[in-house]
């Protein structure tokens, strides 16, 4: 069989005047699609409590959500002042470390000029005790030559007493002075 354009259509006029709801209704009449049964007043209030329930569970995440920001800004501000702190505190000890170097580097040039004017003034006093030892030697030389030369000296009179001495003594062998001489 063959279904011309005509047919066609006459198949659709008839689909739509007998169900009214296109195949559902071919197949079940004019009756409405079944659906859920009509909300009761306990389902109203059910759904407005639910629906209050969720605005009150989003007020309170949109709190926590606050909240959490808020702390998390605290907590930063909080260690950005205290890394400042840190920064500031660490410079000043830094400046005050440079400060004592200085310090101590001035001290230290100090210390090595006044060394150094105490090494000059220890090679001035041990000049001047190896001179004064020298001069105490020197004097001491001086004295002993001089005894010296007053011993040679003695000496050499005492020669010369003697051998002026001789010519009126004349000395026996036997060691006594002879008989003419003890007069």
């Amino acid at each position: 069989m063959e279904m011309n354009m005509t047919n066609l259509l006459w198949f659709f006029a008839v689909i739509l005047l007998a169900g009214g709801n296109g195949l559902g209704g071919f197949f079940g009449g004019n009756r409405p699609p079944a659906g859920p049964p009509p909300a009761t007043q306990q389902d109203l209030t059910n759904a407005i409590n639910n629906q209050t329930l969720q605005n009150e569970l989003n007020a309170l995440g949109i709190s926590t959500a606050n909240n959490n920001y808020e702390t998390s800004r605290l907590i930063t501000e909080q260690n950005m002042q205290m890394q400042a702190q840190n920064n500031t505190n660490s410079i000043n000890l830094m400046q005050q470390f440079n400060a004592i170097m200085q310090q101590l580097a001035a001290q230290n040039a100090s210390l090595s000029q006044q060394i150094q004017a105490l090494g000059y003034q220890m090679s001035a006093c041990c000049c001047e005790l190896k001179t004064q030892n020298l001069e105490n030697r020197l004097v001491d030389k001086t004295a002993e030559a001089a005894a010296l030369q007053a011993k040679l000296d003695n000496r050499e009179q005492t020669q010369t007493i003697l051998n002026n001495l001789g010519r009126f003594v004349a000395w026996a062998g036997s060691g006594s002075l002879a008989a003419g001489a003890s007069s």
